[in-house]
């Protein structure tokens, strides 16, 4: 789950209404994943691809993109394994219409 970067004390998401208290470490944890993620997109971004791709950059680009793309799931595994209870909170309130519409429809 990403969104903006929380602030306050203790740091506060409001979701339809409902106040979840999100820790401290779980905030640094997903800010790194969204920045790491949003710099690969910017690394993607067709204009800069038109000014500094063309044949001979091909390779460089490549191994470059890779590592970001490295990078990016490293972080997003450790984020993965990390256990926030706060967010599994977030994440189960947030996604309970879906989960009940999916049990309705079986």
């Amino acid at each position: 789950m990403i969104f903006e970067k929380l602030q306050g004390d203790p740091p506060t998401k409001y979701i339809d209404g409902n106040a979840y208290i999100v820790s401290n470490g779980a905030l640094v944890d997903m800010y790194r994943c969204k920045e790491a993620l949003v710099d690969v997109y910017n690394y993607l971004d067709p204009q800069t691809m038109e000014v500094d791709l063309d044949f001979n950059t091909y390779g460089t680009w490549r191994k470059e993109l890779i590592k970001k793309f490295k990078e990016w799931d490293k972080m997003y595994l450790k984020h993965i394994k990390a256990v926030y209870p706060e967010m599994s909170g977030i994440h189960s309130a947030a996604m309970k219409p879906l989960s009940i519409l999916v049990e309705a429809n079986l």
